[in-house]
């Protein structure tokens, strides 16, 4: 078993967190496209965060920014941007418009450059549009007092990376979706979330149960303006469980973290690894290898 799967997979995944400052209170001031003093601000940290990165001698395999974190109009410059770092980026994109007026799409956009790991990828960069499920009830309120619809996307999507294993993305809300969660389960190496939310305590607290229960790595990108974003692993060490975890409000920040993947992998898949002679990662939750048909039964006690 070890042969199989430690074999294709690489040893960890490079990824970059991009924690922008953008402002929500001023962001959308008079209708659901950012006022053009944020949108300048999230261009330039975006812009200098990407020039930090490319002082890496090797770059970042994937770089994700937070929900509603890129101006729509700024999409051209963030593909050529990825083809330069030859980076696959994740990022949360301002509100489009959708096919009906009044109707808005609250999306992340997956880069995928020419050149990636060293191998090419393909004649163009190429992208992925993942919507969100569902709305945060205060979004669906603001979205709603000035004659907008939220338009769902009911897609869940399993990406391949390949060497760095399969992950999933998902953005904010859609984070508590217990079926989609469901059917993440046993199927990835890592999932994404994209956010911007106010509460990070709670979401750090659904990563951590998710890592456990999904048994991958779990990492939220919160924006700056809230704070929160983390990485978290299900290791055996609880030392070891946090990878990465920045807090504080009004805070732009990016960071470069490794993430286990082949290692991962092998105990998903039943093996045992070690590390200086102590089990790498906590028991696999019940069900996760096999599952037993549960039964409901209803009885009542008055």
């Amino acid at each position: 078993m070890t042969e199989i799967y430690s074999t294709r997979l690489a040893a960890s995944l490079k990824l970059g967190i991009v924690q922008t400052s953008l402002d929500p209170a001023a962001a959308w001031v008079t209708g659901t496209k950012m006022s053009p003093g944020e949108e300048e601000r999230a261009i330039t940290e975006i812009r200098g965060f990407f020039a930090a990165f490319r002082q890496e001698k090797i770059p970042p395999d994937i770089i994700v920014l937070p929900e509603l974190a890129v101006p729509s109009g700024f999409e051209t410059q963030l593909r050529r941007m990825a083809g330069q770092m030859q980076s696959v980026v994740i990022a949360g994109f301002d509100y489009r418009d959708g096919g009906s007026p009044g109707e808005v799409h609250n999306e992340a956009l997956l880069i995928v450059p020419k050149r990636w790991r060293d191998r090419a990828m393909g004649a163009k960069v190429t992208t992925r549009r993942i919507g969100k499920t569902y709305a945060a009830p205060e979004e669906d309120k603001k979205l709603r007092a000035i004659a907008h619809t939220f338009q769902r996307d009911p897609s869940v999507w399993l990406f391949d990376g390949g060497e760095i294993g399969t992950f999933g993305v998902m953005v904010c809300y859609d984070f508590l979706d217990l079926e989609r969660i469901a059917m993440y389960r046993g199927k990835v190496q890592h999932l994404f979330i994209l956010a911007l939310n106010k509460d990070a305590t709670s979401f750090r607290h659904v990563a951590e149960a998710v890592a456990r229960m999904a048994f991958c790595n779990v990492i939220i990108c919160n924006c700056g303006h809230f704070g929160g974003s983390l990485a978290v692993s299900p290791y055996r060490l609880s030392e070891r469980r946090t990878i990465y975890q920045h807090a504080g409000p009004s805070l732009a920040t990016a960071q470069i973290i490794e993430l286990p993947v082949a290692s991962l992998d092998l105990h998903q898949h039943g093996a045992d690894p070690m590390k200086d002679g102590v089990k790498e990662f906590k028991s696999l939750p019940p069900g996760y290898i096999f599952s037993t048909v549960l039964i409901e039964r209803l009885a009542g006690i008055v």
